[in-house]
């Protein structure tokens, strides 16, 4: 079953001018994009890949509390392990 929190958020590509990077987009206030390198984002951890890897982006340009920052990119993360994660068609076998 897939958490109701991903509901607004997007996996995406860019190939014409950004064919190295993947992007995470969340809709639902606050909006927030984070790009990151698809070679690199595959193999890293948590800490590593907010710290050195992903470019986060708050899109009305205010970063929220440290707190409401911490489970953002949290909830990002779940959301990327959960959609790269080999059997992921499981999560949608109850919702389609």
């Amino acid at each position: 079953m897939i958490p109701n929190e991903f509901k607004n958020f997007y996996l995406g590509k860019n190939s014409l001018f950004f064919p190295e990077f993947e992007f995470v987009i969340k809709l639902s206030f606050p909006q927030v994009f984070i790009k990151y390198k698809i070679t690199e984002g595959y193999y890293t951890d948590f800490d590593k890949f907010f710290k050195n890897i992903a470019e986060v982006q708050y899109l009305d340009g205010h970063k929220p509390s440290d707190t409401e920052h911490n489970k953002i990119i949290t909830d990002v993360w779940n959301f990327i392990t959960m959609e790269n994660s080999p059997g992921h068609e499981s999560y949608f076998s109850d919702n389609r």
